[in-house]
């Protein structure tokens, strides 16, 4: 296959692009669970990222756009929405920490995105129906069986406020997949620096269900802290390029 040829063939320190889009209209819901639950989720070279000492996860919807895969454009698929959970973790590299993500699960409307994430990222992408709805200063996600983030946009963009929940979530250029105990994948986001949108004070309407949608551990873990986010907020988004996964050494 053409995307396995690129995989086995590149040079081992190169910094290949293999997609590039632009992620847009993102929200980003966050919840506190118990650090236990995600450490099996961590891979091999990184450890949990914590915020003042707690574990956080974020479901995160927002659009692609103009998809490119190795520079040629997706067939079919260039415009779609995407819902996924993630993670936060952290790893060091000649003393420089690599702030990063790892996604738990990704849902998106369509196969043939989703089988190319699979096969080239190892990624864990379901396919369900997911729709975006942007009108005006007001924005709505459907997903699966009515899940969905909705929020009035009547804020300013602002940037990162430094050591805010905000930008510890939103401000990392890295990911990371698990594979097995002692195989990892990274892979760099590269995209200018975000601004955001407070919701604090904007009508949001959350609803997600989190043990269908991700298990019972996960419905358990949100509802012992409440069932409510610790923050919410609007992205702008911006172009995107995401390099070609470079394996670790982990032993």
């Amino acid at each position: 296959m053409y995307f396995q040829y690129i995989l086995k063939t590149r040079n081992k320190e190169s910094v290949m692009k293999f997609l590039n889009t632009e992620w847009k209209n993102l929200i980003m819901a966050n919840y506190e669970v118990d650090k236990a639950l995600l450490e099996t989720y961590v891979p091999a070279g990184c450890e949990l990222d914590l915020f003042k000492g707690k574990a956080l996860v974020s479901v995160v919807a927002f659009e692609f756009s103009k998809t490119r895969i190795c520079g040629v454009p997706m067939p079919f698929y260039r415009n779609f929405p995407e819902i996924n959970l993630r993670i936060y973790v952290k790893r060091n590299v000649d003393g420089v920490t690599r702030r990063g993500v790892v996604f738990i699960k990704e849902i998106i409307a369509h196969k043939l995105p989703a089988w190319i994430a699979n096969m080239v990222f190892r990624e864990n992408f379901h396919v369900m129906p997911v729709s975006c709805n942007v009108d005006g200063q007001r924005i709505k996600y459907r997903w699966g069986e009515g899940n969905q983030l909705a929020a009035n946009l009547n804020n300013e963009l602002e940037s990162w406020k430094e050591g805010s929940e905000e930008k510890f979530i939103g401000d990392n250029f890295w990911a990371y997949k698990k594979v097995n105990s002692n195989k990892t994948l990274e892979f760099e986001v590269i995209h200018r620096q975000w601004k955001m949108r407070k919701l604090e004070n904007s009508k949001l309407e959350a609803s997600i269900d989190f043990a269908d949608l991700y298990g019972a551990e996960f419905g358990a873990a949100i509802a012992d802290f409440g069932d409510k986010p610790t923050s919410v907020f609007f992205v702008d988004g911006s172009e995107v390029e995401v390099t070609v996964p470079r394996k670790l050494k982990t032993i």
